[in-house]
């Protein structure tokens, strides 16, 4: 039993606050600005090739989400995407890492599904997803599965007037090509990216 001495005081410490999912914006454009999209790493040519995502952020230009039953809305835009892949032999003629960095193209579609309550459901799917350069090797390019479908689901909430409260994920499936798009590898299984605020600290979590 610990004792304390007279007159001591007991701390009492709370348990930290959970931070909320989502972010908070001032518009309802999407994807939000000030966010971030955070993944994790997709496994190629059975572990021999990894591209991890630690952030896809600073998003060029957003939507308007569509707002009645039946309607759908697309937005188009660059983000800079961070992270890195590693290759390992004979892939590369010993394991190396190359930090990554650069501008990736993506297209969400997104549908309306219900709104109930302040809430805004959309369900989502990446359709395009395009990355090159950045700090990859030369011929290396990266996209969106064109035969898979990486679907996700962002809601809208109004917290106050001009305050909403944004969450979106995905589960995206990636194809890698090491020859300049003669060949593609696709992922052994699809990640999720979760939109948070760009400065968070993420890690990926794997799709369900």
């Amino acid at each position: 039993m610990l004792a304390l001495a007279a007159g001591a005081a007991l701390a009492v410490f709370a348990p930290a606050a959970a931070q909320e999912p989502g972010v908070v914006a001032a518009t309802i454009r999407l994807p939000s600005a000030g966010a971030a999209y955070h993944g994790g790493t997709h496994v190629f040519l059975d572990g021999r090739a990894r591209l991890t995502c630690s952030s896809h952020g600073g998003f060029t230009s957003g939507v308007e989400p569509p707002a009645a039953p039946g309607t759908t809305a697309i937005a188009d835009y660059f983000a800079t995407f961070a992270g890195e892949l590693a290759l390992d032999p004979p892939l590369a003629r010993s394991a190396v890492v190359h930090p990554i960095e650069g501008r990736a193209r993506m297209v969400e579609r997104l549908t309306f599904a219900e709104r109930r309550e302040g809430v805004t459901v959309l369900d989502a799917e990446i359709v395009a997803f395009d990355l090159r350069g950045g700090g990859m090797p030369e011929g290396v390019l990266v996209r969106e599965s064109p035969g898979t479908v990486s679907s996700g689901r962002t809601t809208v909430t109004t917290v106050s007037r001009g305050r909403y409260r944004v969450e979106s994920s995905f589960d995206v499936w990636l194809e890698l090509s090491l020859d300049g798009g003669r060949s593609w590898s696709r992922a052994a299984a699809p990640v999720r990216m979760t939109l948070a605020p760009a400065d968070a600290d993420r890690r990926a979590t794997p799709a369900d």
